[in-house]
């Protein structure tokens, strides 16, 4: 009797322990501001770091079939705009090659097995994996970013924007607004929206975007997992003036692909600043 109870308890704590992993909270693997490559659990916003940090900022993050991650350089110790791809379980970075667009390289995505960038012209092109170059395919008829990004206007406002980019059901979504905010106060405030955010869907056989609704300003990544669409948002902290850049962190969102609305599930830890590419983690071992 004694044997049968120990074997039933025992039963019992591996269905508990299989209930709580089958319901655990999924990770995603992050690229940051603060050149920071890790995990972020989706349902606490804390951040787990692999590796040392990467050389070079990053923007954006997709899984290729070697079982790597693909990112694309915004700047550091490699020239803006290459292909690069991360190795998930020791976050370290290779560069793979430049895709020829430098600083204008704007956002990477995967859909259907093949690579695409967007600039910040509302281009769209094609992107060989194995040399990083990139061919224009057409014009999105996404509205082109009017300011240069990260540069001051006459005014003294400062010039920025973003841009989402991901793969869902055979075809590219993507956020983008343009916007200049108020760095003269402690926390910097948006003065004047110069393209309105937005949630477009991108046909990936013609280049062509339909606009879908409006959005949230400031969501710099969307991550599709479990059938859920996730979006990370930025909220100012404050403004670097020694670097000339804002200090912001990240807010874990939820999209709606038919209507653009989020909801704000958690805030993102604040020490890695803002979060600006996603992809979900599909083997911890």
């Amino acid at each position: 009797m004694k044997s049968r109870i120990l074997t039933l308890f025992t039963i019992t704590l591996g269905l508990m322990a299989f209930a709580a992993s089958a319901s655990a909270t999924p990770l995603v693997y992050v690229v940051t501001i603060t050149q920071q490559f890790g995990t972020v659990d989706l349902a606490t916003g804390k951040f787990s770091q692999i590796g040392n940090g990467t050389p070079d900022f990053l923007s954006n993050l997709v899984w290729w079939r070697d079982g790597t991650l693909l990112t694309l350089t915004t700047g550091g110790a490699n020239p803006p705009g290459s292909l690069a791809r991360i190795n998930p379980a020791t976050g370290q970075e290779t560069i793979i090659g430049q895709t020829g667009l430098g600083f204008n390289a704007f956002a990477l995505g995967e859909v259907r097995g093949k690579l695409y960038l967007t600039d910040f012209g509302g281009n769209i092109y094609s992107v060989d994996p194995d040399s990083g170059i990139a061919t224009v395919i057409t014009n999105t008829g996404i509205p082109p970013d009017p300011s240069v990004p990260l540069t001051f206007n006459s005014d003294g406002t400062f010039n920025l924007c973003d841009e989402g980019l991901y793969g869902v059901e055979g075809s590219l979504y993507a956020t983008f607004d343009s916007f200049d905010i108020d760095v003269s106060v402690s926390v910097p405030t948006v003065v004047h929206v110069h393209v309105a955010p937005a949630f477009y869907r991108i046909d990936p056989a013609t280049g062509l975007a339909t606009f879908v609704a409006k959005t949230d300003l400031q969501i710099g990544a969307l991550v599709e997992v479990e059938g859920k669409l996730y979006g990370f948002e930025g909220v100012f902290d404050g403004f670097d003036s020694i670097n000339d850049i804002p200090i912001a962190h990240s807010e874990l969102v939820t999209v709606n692909l038919a209507t653009g609305k989020t909801n704000v599930l958690t805030d993102v830890d604040h020490s890695i600043g803002v979060i600006f590419g996603a992809a979900p983690v599909r083997n911890l071992q």
